[in-house]
């Protein structure tokens, strides 16, 4: 057989775990799709500019910003420009939860450096990233979702691995 000829069937996607539940999970509630406001210039217009910074090393300064507020080590007024304010208000509580904490309390704030920063672009104006943060204590992985909105990148959703 010819590998010239032959194509790469993918392999389906529905199948059932051996417990007999299906493998793909029931859509959960609380998650909803997010959709950028209409930007009046357009996102690829934006990027082509060149006046939308770099993904992946604004990506590399937002990550251990995000992981500070969640653990209370900055205020989260600091990101209100570049996240939106449910993010920012998630990201409060954490914070506030994490000063409250026993094991925290006498905890001094914490260097973080990136590790590793992967991006990807699924749509014009839209860039899927994750970035590997070490900590004196542990690693943390961060994936962002960034939309390009009035010149600017706004994070959309944020979770911590």
């Amino acid at each position: 057989m010819s590998t010239a000829t032959t194509a790469e069937q993918p392999l389906p996607l529905e199948w059932t775990v051996p417990s007999g539940l299906p493998a793909t999970p029931k859509r959960a509630r609380h998650l909803t799709l997010v959709t950028p406001s209409p930007d009046p210039v357009g996102p690829e217009t934006l990027e082509a500019a060149g006046r939308l910074p770099a993904p992946a090393p604004w990506v590399a300064r937002l990550a251990p910003a995000l992981l500070e507020v969640a653990a209370g080590e900055r205020p989260p007024g600091q990101l209100t420009r570049w996240v939106t304010a449910d993010i920012r208000e998630t990201l409060a509580r954490r914070g506030a939860a994490a000063r409250r904490h026993p094991a925290g309390k006498d905890l001094a704030p914490q260097c973080r450096r990136v590790r590793s920063v992967r991006v990807t672009s699924p749509a014009p104006g839209v860039i899927e990233a994750s970035a590997v943060v070490i900590g004196a204590v542990r690693a943390r992985a961060v994936a962002l979702r960034l939309e390009a909105i009035r010149g600017r990148w706004l994070a959309t959703a944020v979770e911590f691995g």
